[in-house]
């Protein structure tokens, strides 16, 4: 095996423990919340800030989007890129579950002010979970640096909550020419969507398969 081969091994096989240990997370967040009987509206709220729409702990918030839905849990997504295209319209697809897509305002953002991208990465679940990583201005292909898991509420997550409320505040609605025209999925057929003039064919299951399942 070359360099390059092993280097892409090492490198895909730390992208499949990083999303599953993001999707455990994830799944120790909805346990609670299924098995609390009168949520709030803070425990029925998740943000997240991430780097693009291809970075591991937005895979796995695409993938627990029926689950959120399910339970009426709100989400708030602010990207600081909102590139590879094709990415980005799968996630608009996902995204316009919670408010139409005519409404994708009050669910998505864009941090595209350079002066932002010192934020950090971060997904706050509810009043209990809060992970944080590195600052959204690292390439794409470094390894996370700083990858903190908090599931006891506290400081992190008020501090989670404060940095989104600030972050969310200076950045941008995205422009409706970035999501023009996505068509929704119906079982077995492909998803057609225009993005900037340029059509791409997603298959329903596009990224990774179907949406995860908890047993």
């Amino acid at each position: 095996m070359g360099l390059l081969s092993q280097f892409s091994s090492k490198a895909e096989i730390h992208r499949r423990e990083t999303c599953k240990r993001f999707d455990d997370y994830i799944s120790s967040y909805l346990s609670q919340i299924e098995e609390c009987s009168q949520a709030t509206k803070e425990q029925l709220s998740v943000t997240l800030v991430a780097r693009a729409p291809d970075s591991a702990v937005t895979d796995a918030v695409r993938r627990h989007a029926n689950e959120f839905v399910d339970l009426g849990i709100e989400l708030k997504v602010i990207f600081a890129s909102i590139e590879p295209a094709s990415v980005f319209a799968g996630f608009v697809e996902m995204a316009g579950m919670y408010n139409g897509q005519n409404c994708l305002d009050a669910t998505l953002r864009w941090a595209k002010n350079p002066a932002l991208l010192d934020a950090h990465e971060q997904l706050v679940l509810g009043t209990t979970h809060c992970w944080s990583g590195d600052a959204m201005r690292r390439a794409a292909d470094v390894r996370l640096s700083l990858n903190l898991f908090e599931a006891e509420g506290g400081n992190a997550v008020n501090l989670g909550h404060s940095a989104f409320d600030g972050l969310w505040s200076a950045s941008t609605n995205i422009p409706k020419s970035r999501f023009r025209n996505v068509t929704p999925a119906r079982t077995g057929e492909p998803v057609v969507i225009e993005i900037e003039g340029i059509q791409e064919q997603l298959l329903e299951n596009a990224f990774e398969g179907s949406y995860a399942t908890r047993h």
